[in-house]
């Protein structure tokens, strides 16, 4: 693949090769990953977790201490027993090194998870307003708000977690430390945590453990909004011919949705950073007036807001029958991906707007997708949709002071020429959800693809900043160790005025890489896509593809 195919100087050239390539590894891949962005410990992803070892013992796995409700009754911290044997907590205890609460005569099952909540109503009550569902705890410790649910003792001054910092240490009945987790300002010492504490938590956000990792690490733990859980990543199997349809935009994107849409007879659960597309709208209410549930699911605070054409969309869907919802802060939905009669998934890269799914395929950005017909692989992505879709807001009718009363028509052209057709997969493979912030960084994902790969790894992606904060792009550099184990490596990046006009942008990036490439002299190629050349509005993709067997 020489440099011409990322300079975009001979565009024929490039999407003959591309086309050679991408057909090539859609047929013959071993694994592929799909990258989502929806954000659940249950005892179901704890065993079938690829990340999860052998554990001696029960572990706290949830803490919620910054909660968003007043006097943060709804406090709790969760524990699970991952042994293959049941535990007895009788006279076991949670502390923070202030309060004390202790378990009466208890037996924690293998797998199940114990709520531990300072007030049960006000658990519930929460859980039912943002989840939807009736979440019972196990214990608590305030006020003895509902009878039916146990209560613990306590010793000493009220067990509560600071705000500002805590820790939180599961003793057994000896005053043993079995399990410790600490956060922002904690003054910990003990052998239980050996890491920095957990950054201070956002109001509203939990603190959820990587299924049952359990390193004593910041690594073992993320930070989800209230309600969320942390999905493992999970292995399907999907075969027989018509399983699979790669498709890619601008080419044939739109006319793959048109169909996929239309088939609709039963459900159809979407979920979409942003959505202005007219023509995706009026397939939709087609499917609304054929008696077809729509749920839709978007952003509510995407970047430049959102557009009156967008609101148009969903006041359109809305009062069509469908049911809109937005995501607010702290939750982010990035998410483009459609769930259709709990039995087929598609998943892309591009929004649902005139540049992303187009409807003149002369006109529009670089992006992939893939239509998965795999009951299981649907059924994964409905629950995670509706773990994040009663979460949201419901979208109010009758917006006030909306400009756009009738959307535009217009059709877009440009100069781009149509090469790649949808392909039907033939083969057998693999599929690997990776939702993020879940296990986007996860060994067993992303980046276990890049450090396993022996030959080839090439990205197409639409920013990729050299720094993360202050610390260096973790892909980065493990693109730049693939090169140094003797992989050909090409990245290419988009080159938009708003992906190169700041100093952590696609261009720094870029000069990082061939710089360490020179000065290495490593098989590496980054470049900035001439989009002028390809005919492109920009380069929207977020894929991977190693050693022509994965991609993500």
């Amino acid at each position: 693949m020489n440099e011409r195919v990322f300079d975009g100087l001979e565009e024929m050239k490039e999407k003959a090769l591309l086309k050679t390539v991408f057909t090539a590894l859609l047929i013959i891949f071993a694994s592929l990953f799909l990258l989502a962005l929806p954000l659940t410990l249950t005892p179901e992803a704890v065993a079938k977790s690829p990340d999860n070892g052998a554990q001696a013992n029960v572990i706290i796995t949830e803490i919620y201490p910054n909660t968003a409700m007043r006097n943060e009754l709804d406090e709790y911290v969760a524990i699970i027993n991952p042994c293959a044997h049941s535990v007895s907590l009788e006279g076991w205890s949670i502390t923070d090194n202030e309060g004390k609460i202790i378990f009466p005569t208890f037996d924690i099952a293998p797998g199940q998870t114990v709520y531990v909540t300072r007030n049960a109503s006000a658990f519930v009550a929460q859980m039912r307003t943002i989840t939807g569902k009736d979440v019972i705890p196990d214990f608590e410790y305030g006020s003895d708000s509902d009878p039916k649910v146990n209560q613990m003792q306590t010793v000493g001054r009220a067990f509560a977690l600071r705000n500002t910092g805590d820790e939180v240490i599961l003793q057994d009945k000896n005053g043993r430390e079995v399990d410790a987790v600490t956060y922002a300002d904690s003054s910990y010492e003990g052998d239980g945590w050996r890491d920095a504490p957990l950054e201070k938590p956002r109001e509203g956000m939990i603190f959820v453990r990587k299924g049952v990792q359990d390193t004593n690490q910041c690594e073992d733990w993320l930070i989800l909004p209230f309600g969320a859980s942390y999905h493992a990543p999970e292995k399907f199997s999907c075969s027989g011919s018509g399983s699979a349809t790669a498709f890619v935009s601008p080419d044939c994107s739109f006319s793959v949705l048109e169909r996929e849409l239309n088939n609709a007879s039963s459900s159809l659960c979407i979920n979409l950073y942003q959505f202005d597309n007219p023509y995706l709208m009026d397939l939709l209410v087609d499917a609304l007036d054929r008696g077809v549930d729509v749920q839709l699911l978007l952003e509510g605070s995407p970047v430049g807001g959102i557009t009156d054409e967008e609101l148009y969309i969903a006041e359109t869907i809305a009062k069509n029958g469908g049911d809109v919802r937005y995501s607010r802060d702290p939750y982010l939905n990035h998410a483009k991906y459609a769930v259709v009669d709990n039995k087929t998934l598609i998943i892309m890269t591009e929004n649902w707007k005139t540049t992303g799914v187009p409807t003149n395929n002369s006109f529009g950005n670089r992006g992939w997708g893939i239509v998965l017909r795999n009951e299981e692989v649907a059924n994964y992505f409905t629950d995670v949709f509706l773990e994040d879709f009663y979460r949201c807001e419901g979208f109010a009718l009758e917006i006030e002071n909306l400009e756009t009363n009738v959307m535009t028509r217009a059709i877009p052209k440009d100069s781009y020429v149509p090469v790649f057709e949808q392909l039907a997969i033939t083969c057998n493979f693999s599929v690997i959800p990776v939702l993020a912030p879940d296990t986007a960084l996860s060994n067993a994902t992303i980046l276990g693809a890049i450090q396993n790969a022996q030959e080839s790894v090439y990205v197409q992606q639409f920013s990729a900043g050299r720094f993360w904060g202050e610390e260096p792009n973790t892909f980065i550099t493990a693109l730049i160790e693939a090169a140094r184990r003797g992989c050909e490596v090409k990245v290419l990046l988009d080159s938009k005025d708003y992906s190169v006009d700041a100093w952590n942008d696609n261009d720094e990036a870029v000069a990082w890489m061939e710089q360490v490439a020179r000065e290495e002299n490593l098989n590496l190629e980054a470049k900035l896509a001439d989009l002028d050349s390809l005919g492109l509005t920009k380069v929207h993709n977020k894929g991977l593809i190693v050693d022509g067997k994965v991609v993500v």
